[in-house]
């Protein structure tokens, strides 16, 4: 991927701009091609009911630098791109839902926003690129102005190296092109740099490293639970140490005992990976959440040969792994010291030194869990704090596209958008209702060039700001919260005075110390100044983590030629707003009954997308955290049972000499205790180092945050205590006449 830096702007990478596009083909040396794609949706009218579609507009180049072709038919050629025929690529899966995969589809007309497309392919099942809900493509065709359009900047562009060509060394030649075209394009291009991505980490992003976490932790919840059976399998080898050391006089050798309990281990392992993959299908809609929107999403078999080939070699290493140190115990194991009353043999001795240890990990390794989980429960805590400026506790969505075709002038989208928001507004359980160009938390860009009348920029200020647009009540229906002045209302109709509302950022960076109301701003040199009637508490229109920029509000019928064209309606319900969306897709259907409507979402599960990763990463560290510490428990409750159970005859001399139940009580927590401290300590050193990998997923907290180690601690402390009681309560009613006649 190759994009614009404009890290002075906020966009280290940017959608490069036609203009930009054009000429870093002519002018950069090491690609063998560079396509380009833009965004596009529309409306699908005929062969049933209406249907919205995601689309792409693409160079005719495009499918041939990705290196795919369509499974029928064919692709773009140069003279369709110039001219903009009226043709079309639809996916596999709008051809299969559809169409039902009739071949016949090629040369078949679709009527998508009002105009007639001739099909001619079908692109393969598996194609993605950025985003695998694309329904259909066509060509991008630039006409003559746009082809040199340096200013307007929507594109994606991705390219194939040249053979031999580094990634590193085609940065560097466009970073070189780059600054050829600040020179030749001061106006436009003063800041605009270069930057090119490998196409799989600009996929992936932040996934690679949360996927890495979430390996990390099933791995090391599947070694606590190797550790705790083979904590238990060394115990039952400890206690077998007389049938082997038969074994072992009748002829046996060691190297035939260790196989035997080798398998033994692996025939339970082998059964625990067949009940896994009886479960494995609770997992596929958490993997489908983690799979970044630019891959397939896998419609593979749970139970295909890859997996289960995968699932039996984990398997077979998990049995051999947790049975190896119990073998190799149980085979150094003598028929003397088997045979000798009561005695402590070599193999008790190193089995609980082995035990120990691995008790000793297995705190550790839960430690580390949960200090993960408790770092991104901390993120979330601190994102949610965040004012957002507004309110969206119950806000209903609804996303209507209109068709250029049909609705050709602002008039006719005003009127569309009017009747919409009248018959909304009427039924019962609605409060307010509006329509906006872009939600909040659901656009990172879509910024504008402004100027303010009387106010001279600062040179290295890029005058750039958020520009949002959208019906009178739309402000008041998201709820955003006033500083000074109003929002807009019915008297900013399209023959009123020119109106805007300006945020926070804005009025404080430029008018600090005074009121921005009166001033003046535009957002194109060839139309007139707005009157700022307003100014609003900023609103995450970005999401948490970026920071605030400057914004405009327009109403929408004041700037009819701009590029941000309401497409989102809001309303406000006295009740669950999840309850209104029939209603209102009833009421645009009786507007205009060829308009679908997408994206029916409330405004919580909008923010709650923001968040996703970090939620997501929360609820499988705690879950994983959660299952490690109730392994590990287990681990130590088994440990000083078995301890207890071993030295009955010593507990029972100890109680018969005098000693007290509350000395072997302590005696046998203190043991237990003394294991979990060195277990924290080593989960202390190893959490330290491991957590810094989760710096750039955290949000206002740092991977050595005290208050989280601290906690973890006492909840492990706690719970390694309780797990502790019981075994020391058995221990302090240890009947010693009881002992003494047993043994």
């Amino acid at each position: 991927m190759v994009w614009e830096d404009v890290s002075a702007m906020g966009f280290a990478r940017n959608t490069p701009a036609p203009g930009n596009y054009n000429d870093w083909v002519t002018m950069s040396q090491s690609f063998a091609g560079m396509a380009a794609p833009r965004g596009a949706a529309a409306s699908l009218t005929s062969d049933g009911s209406p249907e919205a579609l995601v689309g792409r507009r693409v160079t005719p180049n495009f499918f041939g630098v990705l290196g795919v072709a369509p499974v029928i038919g064919r692709t773009f050629t140069e003279d369709e791109n110039r001219t903009g025929a009226p043709v079309v690529l639809i996916s596999y899966g709008l051809w299969q839902r559809r169409y039902a995969g009739d071949r016949a589809i090629l040369g078949r007309t679709l009527l998508m926003n009002d105009n007639n497309y001739e099909v001619i392919g079908v692109m393969p099942r598996g194609f993605v690129f950025r985003n695998r809900n694309i329904d259909y493509w066509v060509p991008i065709s630039f006409p003559p102005a746009v082809a040199v359009d340096h200013g307007s900047h929507y594109l994606n562009v991705v390219a194939r190296l040249k053979p031999g060509v580094t990634v590193e060394a085609a940065d560097v030649d466009m970073k070189r092109v780059a600054a050829e075209l600040r020179r030749q394009h001061p106006g436009t291009n003063a800041r605009v740099g270069a930057v090119v991505v490998p196409l799989k980490d600009d996929l992936l992003g932040s996934t690679r490293l949360e996927l890495l976490v979430l390996m990390g932790a099933a791995a090391a919840v599947l070694l606590i639970a190797c550790a705790n059976l083979a904590s238990l399998l060394l115990s039952r080898a400890v206690g077998r140490r007389g049938e082997l050391a038969v074994r072992t006089a009748l002829g046996a050798t060691r190297g035939r005992l260790v196989r035997q309990m080798l398998l033994e281990g692996v025939v339970l392992s082998l059964a625990g990976g067949i009940a896994g993959l009886a479960v494995a299908r609770v997992g596929v809609s958490v993997v489908a959440r983690l799979t970044p929107m630019g891959y397939a999403s896998g419609s593979a078999a749970i139970l295909d040969g890859r997996l289960m080939a995968f699932t039996l070699g984990v398997s077979i290493l998990t049995g051999l792994l947790l049975s190896v140190v119990p073998a190799i115990h149980a085979a150094r194991g003598s028929l003397r010291d088997a045979l000798q009353h009561g005695s402590r043999s070599a193999v008790g001795g190193r089995a609980r030194l082995t035990r120990d240890a691995l008790v000793v990990a297995q705190v550790a390794a839960a430690l580390v869990l949960l200090v993960g989980a408790g770092l991104m429960l901390r993120t979330l805590a601190n994102l949610r704090a965040i004012d957002i400026g507004f309110r969206p506790e119950r806000l209903l969505t609804l996303r209507t596209s209109l068709p250029r075709a049909r609705y050709t002038d602002s008039a006719k989208r005003m009127a569309f958008f009017d009747r919409v928001v009248a018959q909304v507004r009427a039924l019962p359980r609605v409060e307010d209702a509006g329509y906006g160009s872009n939600l909040p938390f659901a656009a990172r860009g879509n910024t504008t060039w402004f100027q303010l009348e009387g106010v001279t920029l600062d040179p290295n200020d890029p005058g750039d700001a958020l520009l949002r647009s959208g019906t009178n009540g739309y402000l008041k229906t998201l709820g955003v919260q006033l500083t000074e002045g109003r929002v807009f209302d019915d008297r900013d109709a399209a023959d009123g005075p020119k109106v805007a509302v300006i945020n926070d950022t804005m009025a404080r960076k430029y008018f600090p110390g005074a009121s921005a109301l009166g001033h003046h701003v535009r957002i194109n040199p060839n139309q007139p100044f707005h009157t700022i009637v307003g100014v609003v508490r900023d609103v995450r229109e970005r999401g948490y983590e970026l920071e605030m920029k400057p914004g405009i509000y327009l109403p929408y019928a004041q700037a009819p030629t701009t590029w941000a064209v309401p497409e989102s309606l809001v309303l406000r319900s006295r009740t669950n707003p999840a309850d209104l969306a029939e209603p209102v897709r009833r009421i645009i259907g009786s507007v205009d009954p060829d308009q679908p409507v997408t994206a029916v979402r409330t405004m919580d599960d909008i923010i709650d997308l923001d968040v996703a990763d970090r939620q997501q990463q929360m609820r499988l560290l705690s879950a994983f955290a959660s299952l490690a510490l109730l392994l590990a428990s287990i681990g130590l409750y088994g440990v000083l049972s078995y301890a207890v159970t071993q030295r009955s005859r010593e507990l029972g001399l100890r109680m018969a000499l005098g000693a007290s139940a509350g000395s072997l009580m302590r005696m046998v927590v203190a043991r237990g205790l003394a294991l979990t401290a060195v277990g924290l300590t080593l989960g202390l050193v190893l959490a330290w180092i491991g957590a810094r990998t989760l710096q750039s997923l955290l949000y206002g907290v740092t991977a050595a945050d005290p208050a989280t180690f601290a906690a973890v601690v006492g909840v492990l402390g706690a719970i390694a205590l309780a797990a502790c009681y019981l075994p020391a309560r058995r221990a302090s009613c240890v009947d010693p006449m009881v002992v003494l006649r047993e043994e």
